[in-house]
């Protein structure tokens, strides 16, 4: 099974430069726990990820509402993804490995495809029966 077996709705994205509240209103509205950051919603270049996690840090730290995502998200290489062809224990792996609950999928030209959360993978019997077979989980690619 792979990444993109896994991707179930069209990615929810945001360009750097939006304030932080377009950002929780997509969250609240979806019903999701991150909204991607893109180069442009054209391109769909990945550029970061805006998580319930930094809204909760943006907030303690009273940053104001109209603060753009790209300074309260993870931009740039920090951010955690995979390809759509990487297998679901890769994912599995990377969630591990970096403490995250959502795994951006991207095509071969860094755009973004999906993303998947932890809610996903325990969501899918097949993802689950395939990481259960493993003795471990495999090393992430660097």
């Amino acid at each position: 099974m792979r990444a993109i077996d896994l991707v179930k709705r069209k990615p929810l994205v945001i360009t750097e430069d939006r304030p932080l509240i377009e950002a929780i209103d997509i969250m609240a509205r979806e019903n999701v726990g991150a909204v991607v950051i893109v180069e442009d919603l054209n391109s769909m270049r990945l550029r970061g990820i805006v998580t319930e996690r930094d809204v909760i840090r943006a907030l303690s730290r009273r940053l104001p509402l109209d603060t753009p995502v790209g300074k309260v998200g993870t931009v740039g290489p920090r951010v955690v993804r995979a390809r759509f062809d990487d297998s679901v224990s890769t994912v599995a792996s990377l969630m591990v490995e970096y403490r995250v609950r959502h795994v951006v999928v991207v095509d071969e030209n860094d755009a973004v495809v999906g993303v998947i959360s932890i809610r996903d993978l325990l969501g899918d019997l097949d993802a689950v029966r395939e990481i259960a077979r493993l003795s471990r989980y495999p090393k992430v690619r660097e």
